[in-house]
């Protein structure tokens, strides 16, 4: 069973949630040694992934996570972006899931 609301993000910021203009295509990034760009996801205090400009792919790439470290009653999952001053790095999230056996 699918626990996420909007889990394609396909009805825009409807149970998500963003600070203003941070929603942005055409990674400009062009760095392969410094970490310019970051994106975090956590669940209550676990760290799940850090992603940067450094590891930027050509298409989707799929993260799993084991719930066990993190799991209870109420979850939120938080996506948190730093970009530099300079040029930006496009995150692309898609087709999130929280599911239950």
């Amino acid at each position: 069973m699918q626990l996420l609301g909007n889990a394609g993000f396909e009805s825009g910021t409807t149970i998500w949630t963003a600070t203003s203009g941070v929603i942005t295509n055409d990674t400009a990034e062009t760095s392969t040694s410094t970490a310019y760009d970051k994106l975090t996801v956590t669940a209550r205090s676990a760290t799940l992934a850090t992603c940067s400009n450094l590891n930027k792919a050509t298409g989707y790439v799929q993260k799993t996570f084991d719930p066990s470290s993190y799991a209870g009653s109420t979850v939120a999952l938080k996506f948190s972006g730093v970009e530099d001053t300079s040029l930006q790095t496009s995150f692309v999230v898609d087709d999130t899931a929280v599911t239950t056996g």
